[in-house]
C-alpha cells in the first residue's frame, strides 16, 4: 500500500471542519494519559503489574489503551480519513463530542475500577456508550460510501469492527464492576476483549497507517495488494468468530458446562494473531530496511520487532496458565508493541498527515524522536523486569520512565505541530 492508494483529501465538505481541529484534542490527550499512566504506576507500583484482576492494574491498563492508544487511534481515525476523501467525517462539534465523552468515560472508569466505586463505572457506561455509538455510526456511514477499491479505507472499515466488537464487550464487562452479576466465563471474556482490541482496532490502524508512514515518511514500498488481503482477512478471521462464540455461550450455554468454550475462543483468534503479530512485522521490517531515516523509523523498528515476542509470550503463557506471564504480555502488548509504535505515529506519521513537516523540522524532529526512544525502551525493560522479578523497586521505576517518556512526547508533539503549521502557512495559495 502506497501513498498513492488513498485519494487526495477532497475538501471539509458542508458542516466540516479541518482535520487538524477534529484531530489535535486526540493527539494532544494521548500524552497525556501516559504522563499520568507513568504517575499511577509509580506510586502504585507492584501492585499495579501483579496480577490481571486487581482494579489498580485494570485502571492502569485503560489509561493506556483508553487515555493513550484510543484516543491516538480516534484522532489518526479522523486524519486519514480526510486524507482519503472523507472529510465530512470530521464535523468539529461530533468529533469533540466524541472527544470529550470518551474523556468523560476514560476519567470515570479509571477511577471507579481504581476506587472500586459503581457510580464512576456507570457514568462511564453511558459517556463510552455515547462516545462510540456517534463514532461509529458516523465513520461506518462514510467508510460505507467509498468504493472498495480505496486500500487503505479497506484497513479503517476493519479497524472500525475491532473498535465496536472490542467496545461492546468492554462496557458487558463495564457493568460487573459496576455491581451487575456476570454470568458467564468472566477471565474468557477479559482475555478476548483485549486481543480483539489489540488485533482488531490498534492492529486495523496500524495497517491502515503503514500505508501512509511506509512510503511517506520513509521511502519504503507499501504492502502489495495480496499481503493486504493476507493481513485483513486474517485479522477479520480472527476477530468475528470468538466474539460470536461468547455472545453463543452466554445467551445459549449454562455457566457450570461452559468450559469448552475457552480453548475455541482463543484458538479461534489464531488467524488475527499470525496477521498483526507476525505478517505485519515481518513485511513492515523487510519494506523499512530499504527506506530511509525519517522521525518515529526506530519506534516503527522496534515496535514491529517486539510483535512477534508478544505472540510467543502470549502462546506460552495461555497455554501454561502463567499469571506472571500474562502480565508481561500485557506489559509487552499494550506499552512495547502498541506504545511503541503509536509513539512513533505521533512523533512523525499524525503531525504530517495534517500540514507537511519543514525538511529542518523533520531532522530535529527525527533526533528528538531518537533520544525519546531511549526512556520509552528503558521504561518497557524495567516494567518487565519488575513483573517477571515482582519487584516493587522496577515497577515504581519503570512508572518514573514512563512519566518522563510522556511528558517528553508531548514537548515533542507540541513542537512538531507548529513546525507544521508554520511550514504550511509558508506555502504559497494556490
Amino acid at each position: 500500500m502506497s501513498s498513492a492508494d488513498w485519494p487526495e483529501e477532497t475538501g471539509e465538505g458542508e458542516g466540516a471542519g479541518p482535520p487538524r481541529v477534529a484531530s489535535l484534542p486526540f493527539f494532544y490527550t494521548a500524552p497525556i494519559a501516559m504522563t499520568i499512566a507513568g504517575g499511577l504506576l509509580l506510586n502504585w507500583g507492584a501492585l499495579a503489574l501483579s496480577t490481571p484482576w486487581s482494579s489498580l492494574t485494570l485502571a492502569l491498563t485503560h489509561v493506556m489503551t483508553l487515555g493513550f492508544l484510543t484516543m491516538t487511534g480516534l484522532g489518526g481515525f479522523y486524519a486519514l480519513a480526510a486524507r482519503s476523501g472523507l472529510a465530512s467525517i470530521a464535523k468539529t462539534r461530533r468529533t469533540h463530542f466524541v472527544y470529550y465523552s470518551l474523556l468523560v468515560g476514560v476519567v470515570g472508569l479509571v477511577w471507579g475500577t481504581a476506587s472500586a466505586q459503581s457510580t464512576p463505572v456507570f457514568i462511564a457506561i453511558g459517556a463510552m456508550g455515547l462516545a462510540v455509538s456517534v463514532f461509529v455510526f458516523e465513520a461506518g456511514r462514510v467508510v460505507r460510501g467509498v468504493s472498495g477499491a480505496h486500500r487503505g479505507v479497506r484497513a479503517l472499515r476493519l479497524a472500525l469492527w475491532g473498535f465496536g466488537l472490542a467496545t461492546f464487550l468492554g462496557v458487558w464487562l463495564a457493568h460487573g464492576h459496576g455491581g451487575m452479576r456476570f454470568p458467564g466465563l468472566r477471565s474468557l471474556w477479559m482475555q478476548v476483549h483485549l486481543c480483539i482490541a489489540l488485533l482488531g482496532w490498534l492492529g486495523g490502524m496500524l495497517v491502515a497507517l503503514s500505508g501512509v508512514a511506509l512510503p511517506t515518511n520513509f521511502g519504503a514500498p507499501g504492502l502489495s495488494d495480496r499481503s493486504l488481503d493476507t493481513i485483513l482477512g486474517g485479522t477479520a478471521l480472527g476477530i468475528f468468530p470468538p466474539f460470536l462464540l461468547l455472545l453463543f455461550g452466554y445467551f445459549f450455554v449454562p455457566s457450570p458446562d461452559q468450559g469448552w468454550i475457552e480453548p475455541w475462543a482463543m484458538g479461534l483468534l489464531a488467524p488475527a494473531a499470525l496477521a498483526i503479530w507476525f505478517v505485519h512485522p515481518v513485511l513492515g521490517l523487510s519494506a523499512l530496511a530499504g527506506g530511509r531515516r525519517g522521525p518515529g523509523l526506530r519506534h516503527w523498528q522496534l515496535g514491529l520487532g517486539l510483535a512477534p515476542l508478544v505472540l510467543g509470550v502470549g502462546v506460552v503463557a495461555w497455554a501454561q496458565q502463567d499469571l506472571r506471564l500474562g502480565m508481561l504480555f500485557g506489559w509487552l502488548a499494550i506499552f512495547g508493541w502498541a506504545g511503541t509504535l503509536f509513539s512513533g505515529l505521533l512523533l512523525g506519521t499524525l503531525p504530517g498527515l495534517l500540514s507537511p513537516l519543514s525538511s529542518e523540522g523533520s531532522v530535529r524532529l527525527t533526533r528528538a524522536a531518537q533520544a525519546g526512544l531511549l526512556s520509552h525502551a528503558a521504561a518497557l525493560v524495567a516494567g518487565a523486569v519488575g513483573i517477571v522479578a515482582q519487584s516493587d523497586a522496577w515497577c515504581r521505576a519503570a512508572g518514573g520512565l514512563v512519566l518522563a517518556d510522556g511528558l517528553w512526547l508531548l514537548v515533542v508533539l507540541i513542537w512538531a505541530m507548529m513546525d507544521s503549521r508554520s511550514s504550511s502557512s509558508s506555502l504559497p495559495s494556490p
